[in-house]
């Protein structure tokens, strides 16, 4: 893996880092020596995140708690850390909402879209005009293996992760003669303290810690990742079938597991 701060700068800043992917990116770039920026919703729990990893790697932290379904709190995530030279950004923040998309409440379904898609470009567009400025850095975007398929009780989730995905391969593309990095990372099921895994599913399961060690390891390297063998196999085959075939499919792996609703 390259040296993040030699190659990104001093400061990271993480969304959705109070658990889950968000909050072991958060470890595993202190761990790296790079300064982080926690932000989430949870102060409580970014503030004791926050003073453990200053402890444990003499490093510099900022918390910012912030409702990122709200357009107002995420434009204010960027002006909150303009004394910082933000290197790496990790567009990790995201709801899921499971069960008939007409039968949910309406407003839960926008929050999700503000959350997974309208921040992440809010706070692409700020910190990636600055890195473009200092010709250096880097985007991970946590986009899904639900990115490739319609997905029944899914609809707006994976509608979400299906514009996740190709907004970070166009950034890519447009930042490519910029010296900025760009990295789709594209998990399937994983392992977190907010997410039932059923028995049938567990063995496509895969932990946080894997997932955020493959898409640091590969950045710089690609575009986009799909940890994990089973996983892998699953992304690409969508290519090969009729479209129909993957919605049946991916809706039939989302019906065998609990109801549950994920928001970091």
């Amino acid at each position: 893996m390259k040296n993040l701060k030699e190659s990104y700068g001093d400061w990271a800043l993480i969304t959705g880092a109070s658990s889950g992917i968000g909050e072991v990116f958060s470890r595993k770039l202190a761990a790296a020596g790079m300064n982080v920026v926690l932000v989430a919703r949870r102060k409580e729990r970014l503030d004791k995140i926050a003073k453990e990893l200053s402890d444990e790697h003499s490093i510099q932290t900022r918390v910012l708690c912030a409702d990122l379904s709200n357009e107002d709190e995420t434009k204010a995530v960027v002006s909150a850390v303009d004394d910082l030279e933000i290197g790496l950004l990790v567009n990790n923040a995201g709801i899921m909402n499971t069960g008939s998309f007409l039968d949910s409440d309406l407003e839960d379904e926008i929050r999700l879209l503000n959350t997974n898609c309208k921040s992440y470009i809010i706070l692409t567009h700020g910190f990636g005009n600055k890195m473009k400025q200092r010709n250096k850095g880097a985007l991970i975007f946590l986009a899904s293996l639900t990115a490739v398929s319609a997905i029944s009780r899914w609809a707006n989730y994976a509608a979400s992760k299906g514009y996740d995905l190709q907004f970070a391969e166009a950034i890519d593309a447009e930042l490519k003669d910029f010296n900025i990095d760009v990295l789709a990372l594209c998990p399937g099921l994983t392992r977190t303290e907010l997410v039932e895994i059923s028995k049938l599913n567990d063995l496509m399961t895969m932990d946080a810690d894997v997932v955020v060690d493959i898409a640091l390891k590969n950045l710089g390297k690609t575009n986009l990742v799909v940890p994990g063998i089973m996983n892998k196999i699953n992304f690409f085959s969508t290519r090969l079938n009729p479209r129909f075939i993957n919605t049946k499919l991916f809706s039939a792996v989302v019906k065998s597991t609990q109801e549950l609703e994920l928001k970091k």
